[in-house]
């Protein structure tokens, strides 16, 4: 649909802004819509023109900054070669991204100098004296990593790599899906053995002359040596061979056997560029059979030590991936034949990306529009549930999600995008047989639907007599009232935008969604599925996710977000429901996962090396928490090395009895007897300042709080325990102290101070806690870490926010000059949320009494120790534990899924 008048225009506004596009800015405000306007087209009426404005917008509006990088010992290259190299397969694909408008052209700027940074970290391939190099590229869930490996790999094969091996995942599907991307990025044909006629892709007509690489896999098989068509070896092709294979283990053995015998001829001579990606935390199995990923690794160690001159790259997309966090101690993790020891990218996302800070913070643009909490699922959909349990309806939130499809659907039918793939995600189970039940019921009633709007939709609006019908009207009205076309206008294209949609189950038994074959009238698809939904694989014009999954596992959580990604003139018709539970587990891991992403960038600004980012992310509170938690399942004793570094440690959980509230309330007295009347009044706190370590290290032996990873004891003493008694000899001798209250009113006492007591009313009460804001890991309020900073120390914090360094909270603990120890005094009471339950009353009288620290930024690393985790604290690591993997994953080869 007015694919040459777009083409045209795109040439314009890239010729009319250059320098602008240049410069990595996005084209002024209005400036696309005035040139359309005052274009040849003259058959153009005002939807075709509001059509191309859209269109063109999308493109030119986004903008995109390179990432950061650390390194160690790296020697710069491709600058002094580049002009020597003919960036054949490159400029093929770089035209194809740039006059097809696949990208942008700022974020097609940004990917070729990523690629080229990332490129020139591999090192030349033609330098003998260049081993082995080992790094890292660290992105974002569906932000594009495949589009970057995609380009390294063309400019690899460009730069002289004659040997590019791509682990795409674990599942067929995944497989099979990245094949389909190098076929139409690298390979420029489908992949195919034996094939009668070769079937030739897009990107061929964007270079004058036709080179093919070689492939030993294709669309429909993975590497098997038996079946491969595979006529040469290694050093019979004139092009670079390229293979796309499973991490599976028996798949990787086949591959490792074939080259084994390449040494014949001379192919271990050849450069070798390996991507991982599959490079995140819990490779499958890890929690349960650790030996199992030891194995697949030592394959892949195989595979690489059989070429003199070999690349490792292994894609991420989070900060915790398995290489930082499973090793026992940082040694073994410096050791490992895959760490990253040469370079660690952070990529940067663009500007359209729907990613979890626009959806899951507070502030998040996206998030009042696109997030609804759920809660009718537990009687007929209960996260916890066995595969042999019946499933004998669907939660009416999920009839009401499937409604909102169907109106999405038509929706897109409006906006001249009903030929683009469209899907919807349901994610409630891991076990197959659960998913099965949940298509049939979905299948009927997506079947009820169709019927209803087949037969009325055409009618006049006010002479529509159906109960179907209306349920799909309500649910316009509380979605999309303000957000897309009119109702009457939606029922006109309702059928054609429902009559294409397509339910299956995607798991590893089959039911693969092939948007490849669906691209002339795209693939609408209601896809059901656990695993297989849950692990890079791509749901093409993703608009409706329900998901329903028992874990707060950081991984797991993060690559269950398919919905993240780009939404192109649709980001206000996607919907994501969920239960309470799942939104505030992913409001923390977004937290958790940003502060290390800037610590990439902190570290490239100080010169910093991979090894100390990988020691970075061992010391993190979500590292601990999920690697402790998989751990305990063998282990008796965790080393530890807990950083609290600029961060504010909160007491958000207290033991729900009397007792331990007396005592937590007669500690706290305690110390305010011992340092007196307060060195400063001010409204909203009172403060004392240069109070002795001694002072702190007593309230903290005495002082008792609930399942804590961080406060609660592991045997004698907590992490945070120990982190302050090794500093206070010396950058924690001396602790500022604060007492925030309400500024208006003063009109409370405690230990003889007037106080104007907060309020708390958010609580929970469960196995013995009470959590002071329920699954939200908080207590303070928002400014309490900005208390007593000095104008200077204020100026330098809001300059760490601005330069990304650090987060608001994070950014004013860096600056202080000494700890602070917030004691946090309220009037607490438990929600009356049902999404957030309470197994007992609370126990604890008024008023409520815990502490919170703010941490100053320190230089001084963290001490290892070995705990004998006593069974407290293994109980509540357990719910970080990743969760068994979906019973459908078959040990050994996994062919037949």
């Amino acid at each position: 649909m007015l694919d040459g008048e777009i083409a045209y225009f795109r040439t314009e506004v890239g010729r009319a802004f250059a320098d602008t596009l240049a410069r990595n800015e996005g084209v002024p405000e209005g400036a696309i819509a005035d040139l359309v306007r005052r274009g040849p087209f003259v058959h153009l009426d005002e939807a075709g023109i509001d059509f191309i404005i859209r269109e063109l917008e999308a493109s030119f509006t986004v903008t995109q900054r390179s990432g950061a990088v650390i390194s160690k010992g790296h020697r710069p290259w491709l600058a002094a070669k580049k002009s020597s190299l003919d960036f054949y397969y490159w400029t093929r694909l770089r035209k194809f991204y740039l006059e097809t408008g696949t990208l942008p052209s700022t974020v097609l700027a940004t990917l070729d100098a990523d690629t080229d940074q990332v490129l020139d970290l591999c090192g030349d391939p033609k330098a003998s004296a260049v081993g082995a190099v080992r790094g890292m590229v660290m992105g974002n869930v569906q932000s594009g990593k495949t589009t970057n490996y995609s380009a390294l790999i063309c400019k690899a094969a460009d730069a002289g790599y004659r040997v590019i091996i791509l682990l795409a995942g674990i599942t067929n599907s995944l497989r099979m899906q990245t094949q389909e991307r190098i076929d139409e990025t690298f390979i420029g044909r489908v992949s195919a053995f034996a094939a009668a006629a070769q079937q030739s892709l897009p990107i061929q007509n964007y270079a004058t002359t036709r080179r093919i690489p070689s492939y030993g896999t294709s669309r429909d098989a993975d590497f098997s040596s038996g079946r491969d068509g595979i006529y040469f070896g290694l050093t019979g092709h004139q092009e670079p061979m390229i293979f796309v294979t499973k991490k599976n283990k028996s798949v990787l053995e086949r591959l490792e056997t074939w080259i084994e015998k390449q040494s014949e001829t001379g192919g271990y001579d050849l450069p070798l560029l390996l991507i991982d990606d599959e490079a995140d935390n819990a490779s499958i199995n890890t929690a349960k059979d650790p030996n199992r990923t030891t194995a697949i690794n030592g394959v892949i160690r195989g595979i690489l030590h059989r070429f003199p001159r070999s690349v490792y790259v292994g894609y991420t997309a989070t900060p915790f991936a398995n290489i930082f966090i499973d090793p026992d101690t940082t040694e073994a993790m410096k050791n490992h034949d895959l760490f990253p020891a040469n370079f660690i990218k952070a990529l940067d996302p663009p500007s359209n990306y729907v990613g979890s800070h626009r959806v899951f913070r507070q502030d998040g643009n996206l998030r009042g529009g696109m997030v609804r909490v759920i809660d009718d699922y537990k009687t007929l959909l209960p996260l916890n549930h066995k595969s042999g349990d019946a499933v004998t309806a669907l939660p009416e939130s999920l009839r009401h999600a499937i409604r909102v499809f169907c109106i999405s659907r038509a929706s897109r039918v409006l906006q001249g995008k009903g030929r683009a793939h469209c899907s919807m995600m349901i994610n409630v189970s891991r076990f197959n047989s659960i998913q099965e039940k949940v298509l049939g019921l979905v299948y009927e009633y997506i079947t009820e639907l169709k019927d209803a709007i087949s037969v009325h939709a055409a009618l006049p609006p006010n002479e529509i007599d159906d109960e179907v019908m209306d349920d799909l009207r309500i649910s316009y009205e509380r979605e999309f009232a303000d957000e897309t076309a009119a109702w009457p206008e939606l029922l006109g294209v309702l059928n054609e935008g429902v009559l294409s949609i397509e339910v299956k189950t995607v798991n590893m038994r089959g039911g693969q969604l092939d948007y490849s074959r669906n691209r002339e009238h795209g693939l609408h698809v209601i896809a059901i599925g656990g695993l297989a939904l849950s692990r890079g694989l791509t749901l093409e014009g993703l608009t409706v996710s329900y998901l329903l999954r028992n874990t707060a596992a950081s991984d797991t959580l993060m690559q269950m977000a398919r919905w993240f990604g780009y939404r192109p003139g649709y980001e206000q018709i996607c919907r994501l429901y969920l239960p309470k539970i799942s939104l505030d587990h992913y409001e923390y891991v977004d937290e958790a996962t940003e502060e290390l992403r800037s610590e990439v960038k902190r570290m490239m600004d100080s010169k910093r090396t991979p090894a100390d980012f990988g020691l970075k992310v061992r010391q993190s509170e979500l590292a601990l928490r999920v690697t402790a938690a998989n751990k305990m399942r063998t282990a008796q004793e965790l080393t530890i090395a807990q950083d609290y570094s600029a961060k504010h440690v909160e007491g958000h959980a207290l033991l729900n009895d009397a007792e331990s509230a007396d005592t937590n309330r007669k500690a706290v007295e305690t110390l305010l007897a011992a340092v007196g009347q307060p060195t400063d009044e001010q409204p909203g706190y009172a403060l004392w300042r240069k109070v002795d370590a001694i002072h702190i290290e007593a309230l903290l032996r005495s002082f008792r709080f609930g399942n804590h990873t961080d406060l609660a004891p592991l045997s004698d003493r907590s992490l945070f325990q120990d982190y302050v008694l090794d500093r206070s000899g010396d950058e924690l001798s001396h602790w500022d102290i604060a007492i925030p209250n309400r500024k208006t009113s003063a009109n409370d006492s405690f230990a003889g101070l007037q106080i104007g007591m907060r309020e708390r009313d958010q609580g929970t009460v469960q196995y013995g806690t009470y959590r002071v804001y329920g699954s939200r890991n908080r207590v303070a309020d928002p400014g309490d870490a900005w208390i007593d900073l000095s104008k200077a120390q204020i100026s330098l914090a809001e300059q760490a926010i601005a330069d990304e360094v650090y987060r608001r909270e994070r950014a004013a603990c860096s600056v202080r000059e000494r700890p602070l120890l917030l004691i946090h005094i309220f009037k607490a009471s438990l929600t009356d949320d049902p999404d957030s339950p309470s197994d007992d009353v609370l126990k604890i009288p008024n008023p409520v009494v815990t502490l919170s620290f703010c941490m100053p930024e320190t230089g001084k690393p963290s001490k290892a120790r070995i705990y004998q985790v006593n069974a407290v604290y293994r109980q509540q690591l357990e719910m970080f534990a990743e969760p068994d993997d979906d019973e459908e994953l078959l040990n050994g080869d996994q062919d037949a899924g």
